[in-house]
């Protein structure tokens, strides 16, 4: 019997009026075709569209577009087992937020428990931040925000037009990450494709994939491809492991997402899984590759000015082994 496959969960993390629950919202009213699962600590502030809602109990909210909303009522292990095991709702997706004074950490370390090895996996921690608030916690709650910072994939710096662009370098600046992978944005409008790192949005934002030409002179368009970009590689010959692994380090600190398959030479007879989400990367070997011919295929998200076509390309092309 075949096992079934692990289901991708992303941690939403920030401190207190963050904008958490914006994010969330932002999720379960958008029609990303998931059965999704949003574990949250309240629904007092979640605002979802009413013509959305099937059914509604005290500690769960199901939605016409797959998503169900529950409250982290209980023993967050027993929840998360509770999914697992069913068979009519067991989700496609997990989102969970941590509470705004809590390190986001101690639920990455619960996922990693034995039980859920093979049936979860981390795909992501988000942490949100007051751009306006964040300078002005002190002791133990700036303590707090930097746990949060330290343990994010990607930091997503909200409410931005309420702060200067000095204030934003002067937090850039405080926080000591060069390579940060900063999303700046009002009332977390970010692109859901760098929050979610499935490739099954079916509406929404899209991005476009970029030429040298559209980077170069083209017009961009009032929305979010204005500002993000992609861009994809295909090579039929095999990669070395050691020099894919420095190719994504030196990636652009404004490029978010990587993702697809690749044919290392270390590993000729399995297909390998690249994943890269804000500073974390990972390369995971996956299916034998039987009788296809072995490829690698690779979609790169980023702004305009981190995708630039020809570095991107030979970058990738000096991976070939």
């Amino acid at each position: 019997m075949n096992r079934r496959p692990s289901i991708p969960v992303t941690i939403v993390s920030g401190f207190l009026g963050a904008g958490k629950t914006t994010l969330l919202n932002r999720i379960l009213n958008s029609d990303h075709g998931l059965r999704m699962a949003v574990m949250v600590n309240d629904f007092g502030a979640i605002n979802i569209d009413s013509q959305l809602i099937v059914s509604q109990t005290q500690t769960t909210v199901s939605l016409t577009n797959g998503c169900i909303c529950c409250t982290v009522e209980s023993d967050l292990i027993e929840q998360l087992s509770r999914m697992l095991e069913s068979r009519e709702n067991r989700p496609e997706y997990i989102v969970i937020e941590a509470s705004g004074v809590s390190n986001p950490q101690k639920i990455a370390n619960t996922l990693r428990y034995p039980q859920f090895r093979n049936a979860l996996n981390i795909d992501s921690i988000v942490t949100v931040v007051d751009a306006a608030q964040f300078d002005g916690l002190k002791g133990e709650m700036a303590q707090l925000a930097m746990d949060q910072l330290d343990a994010a994939d990607i930091i997503v710096l909200n409410k931005i037009d309420q702060v200067s662009d000095e204030q934003v370098a002067a937090l850039r600046a405080r926080w000591l990450y060069p390579n940060v992978r900063l999303l700046q944005a009002q009332h977390c409008e970010v692109p859901l494709e760098l929050i979610l790192g499935v490739g099954r949005l079916s509406s929404g934002p899209k991005l476009k994939p970029v030429t040298t030409a559209s980077v170069l002179g083209a017009v961009p368009e009032p929305d979010h491809s204005s500002v993000f970009a992609t861009w994809s590689w295909r090579c039929d010959q095999p990669l070395s492991l050691k020099a894919l692994r420095q190719a994504l380090a030196a990636l652009p600190a404004n490029i978010y997402r990587a993702k697809g398959i690749c044919n290392i030479a270390e590993a000729p007879r399995q297909r390998s899984v690249l994943h890269l989400v804000g500073s974390r990367s990972e390369i995971n070997l996956a299916e034998d590759w039987h009788d296809a011919k072995p490829y690698s295929q690779l979609i790169v998200i980023g702004t305009h000015d981190a995708i630039n076509p020809a570095n991107l390309q030979a970058a990738f092309e000096k991976c070939i082994a």
